[in-house]
């Protein structure tokens, strides 16, 4: 068990450009992703609703008001906020400069990483970190191990995915988009649709409503771009969270799917899920709202559950609407009470795999 709490979380996202309205904006009707041609061509992309422009102010333009937002909420002093250390996960970095300024507007990860902690106005120490999809989380680990470890009372989190046409292009080549939308353990689900997003999360050793029980960290080398079919790295990833925070599987109110509309992937975490509850607990997946944002997804995902449990719901999975028999399970959203103990999904290519037990402490 860990002694960390989420103290604040802010995010810019498909869904608008502060976590409020992205709260506001998910308890409505379902929304389509555009086709983006600047960034996804013929794909459609969850794109954040921010002012087209250069890629590299557009990013310094989105943190700053993440910050903004994140800095109200977190409460800090001005001296203890500047000295914040600031992980960054990604797995794109700055890649989407390229676009528009080619090879010579590309920076080192540390570099961006740097940029976007001075536009947070944090001078503590900086550290980027990429694991794919799960990078934000593995940006979490460090952060809960320089907690851990009393080398900081406070760590800023940042999970970051900016457009960029090289990430699409790499999907679109390995035949893994859908052509329309994101359906998260529906029947007719045929693929992901990608986005991006920047989320942030400030963990504190100060009790807050959401304490960090445990984060578990696993490998699936079934292949490099997919998980195992049975689910056996997944199911052996939850089952430390679990006992990483004392939980016996009768004790989760909630699971946060990874899932994202991949036929395969959904139905290897579904199989992981069923292996270790009888009967499963409810389930939601955030995807289909946000899009798949790959390195950001931790933080974003994160930050997107907690709002919307502080106002009582469980969101509703965007995109299902048809029960597949083969997963043997069924996202459902509505009232949030009685859910105090969330067991949330990440995986990624190259078969990383994490599972995050969260418990509210209010």
């Amino acid at each position: 068990m860990t002694g960390a709490f989420v103290r604040a979380c802010a995010l810019a996202s498909a869904l608008g450009p502060d976590l409020e309205a992205a709260v506001e904006r998910l308890a409505g009707a379902p929304a389509v992703p555009a086709r983006n041609t600047k960034t996804g061509g013929a794909w459609p992309y969850f794109a954040i609703p921010v002012a087209e422009g250069d890629w590299r102010r557009r990013a310094e333009a989105i943190a700053r008001s993440v910050a903004e937002d994140l800095r109200r909420k977190a409460a800090l002093a001005p001296a203890q906020w500047a000295a914040l250390p600031c992980i960054v996960g990604s797995s794109s970095f700055s890649v989407g400069a390229w676009d528009e300024g080619g090879w010579a507007a590309l920076e080192p990860s540390f570099d961006f990483s740097l940029r976007l902690a001075k536009a947070f106005g944090v001078s503590g120490p900086v550290t980027a970190v990429s694991t794919t999809c799960t990078s934000g989380f593995a940006a979490l680990d460090i952060a809960l191990g320089l907690i851990a470890q009393g080398e900081a009372r406070e760590v800023l989190v940042l999970g970051v995915e900016l457009r960029n046409r090289l990430t699409v292009a790499g999907f679109a080549g390995l035949q893994l988009l859908s052509a329309t939308a994101a359906r998260p353990c529906d029947r007719g689900r045929d693929g992901l649709v990608l986005g991006e997003a920047l989320g942030a999360v400030l963990v504190s050793a100060v009790p807050a409503p959401w304490r960090i029980a445990s984060l578990a960290a696993g490998m699936d080398a079934a292949s490099v771009t997919g998980p195992s079919p049975d689910g056996t790295a997944t199911a052996k990833t939850m089952r430390a969270a679990m006992a990483g925070a004392r939980w016996e599987s009768a004790a989760v109110d909630l699971i946060k799917l990874q899932s994202g509309g991949g036929p395969l992937a959904d139905l290897a975490e579904a199989n992981a899920v069923r292996e270790l509850f009888s009967p499963v607990p409810r389930s939601v997946s955030l995807k289909g709202a946000l899009g798949h944002t790959l390195g950001a997804s931790g933080p974003a995902e994160l930050a997107l559950l907690l709002a919307s449990l502080a106002r009582g719901r469980v969101p509703a999975t965007w995109g299902f609407s048809k029960p597949d028999d083969a997963l043997g399970f069924a996202p459902s959203g509505g009232n949030a009470q009685g859910v105090r103990r969330v067991l949330f999904n990440l995986s990624g290519f190259g078969g990383s795999v994490m599972s995050l037990a969260l418990e509210n402490a209010g």
